[in-house]
């Protein structure tokens, strides 16, 4: 289990469970679910993690999307990138 799932969370425990199936077809649907999940229901504060380069680019600040946009979108995928900081989408058929 995750460092960041919360124990007595029905829905983390769901998602998890999804993401972590390797019957699960798009298993990044439901890492991106866990991690809005986190940001929402548990007001989850991630911090961009070190050596993890899509981290310091969303670091960097706005790229050309309004400032609000890339906020959540940074904090997006540093909570992605806290629970499950290994893992990459299958590459393309």
């Amino acid at each position: 289990m995750s460092r960041f799932t919360v124990v007595d969370c029905a829905r983390c425990a769901g998602l998890e469970a999804g993401f972590t199936d390797p019957g699960t077809p798009n298993p990044g649907a439901y890492l991106y679910g866990w991690a809005t999940h986190h940001l929402d229901d548990h007001d989850a504060k991630p911090e961009p993690r070190p050596g993890c380069d899509e981290c310091a680019r969303f670091a960097a600040g706005p790229d050309g999307v309004r400032a609000s946009v890339w906020e959540r979108w940074a904090l997006t995928h540093y909570m992605k990138c806290q629970l499950a900081p290994d893992w990459q989408p299958a590459p393309p058929r």
